[in-house]
């Protein structure tokens, strides 16, 4: 069993340093080619271990290569009705891994961006954790509670992905909070910060997309 699979899509992968980093440091990890991720892969020197989607945005060269190689094919159909993304999180989630990153999942079409930020409910749902990834920040839905160590300074902003987010409680942050309710209409939970080595998240019920920035005051925007 793997305890970290690793899935790139075809969209925005940002720095490939801080790529290649942070897959040095993930242990016993299976790579996942999203369709038109494989380029990402391609342009880091690193093969997958499984390639899946509809393959329409990969070059037939490069898959024949893949094919060649062995690495393990799995082919949807054009005219489907879910994503490649949501596809391989499927695959993912059907191998009980501790954990799954998702990456090249952000910019581009916003459609596609709010259909991956909806993905990780499943997260929540399956108790794998489920983390969108990039250079700039992690995206995830806990099922109850997340703890944050040694990230002092960190930026963390809070949005209900159902109706209601009840039993909210933070601690160790620069605005603490105790059994609130985020509504999923209203923003009050965006640019919080954390204000102690040790701080922490719980919630009583609902969906709450926490997205944590790596490091202190460094923002897409800003670069």
């Amino acid at each position: 069993m793997y305890q970290n699979i690793v899935i790139v899509s075809g969209g925005r992968l940002g720095s490939l340093d801080f790529f290649r980093k942070r897959m040095a440091q993930t242990n016993n990890r299976m790579l996942i080619g999203c369709d038109g991720g494989a380029r990402h892969l391609a342009d880091v020197g690193m093969m997958p271990d499984v390639l899946l989607g509809d393959m329409d945005s990969i070059e037939p060269l490069q898959l024949a290569s893949y094919e060649r190689l062995g690495v393990k094919i799995i082919k949807h159909p054009v005219n489907k009705d879910f994503t490649d993304t949501s596809l391989a999180l499927d695959y993912a989630l059907s191998l009980h891994p501790d954990a799954v990153e998702i990456w090249g999942a952000q910019g581009g079409r916003m459609d596609h961006a709010l259909a991956n930020l909806f993905l990780l409910i499943k997260g929540g749902e399956s108790g794998i954790k489920i983390c969108l990834m990039d250079e700039y920040c992690e995206a995830f839905v806990p099922k109850n509670e997340v703890l944050f160590t040694n990230a002092a300074g960190c930026l963390v902003s809070l949005l209900a992905l159902s109706p209601r987010v009840e039993g909210l409680t933070l601690r160790g942050f620069l605005y603490p909070l105790i059994d609130g309710t985020l509504v999923m209409s209203e923003s009050r939970g965006v640019s919080n910060i954390i204000s102690d080595n040790s701080a922490g998240i719980c919630i009583r019920s609902g969906n709450l997309l926490v997205i944590r920035y790596w490091q202190k005051d460094v923002f897409p925007e800003a670069i």
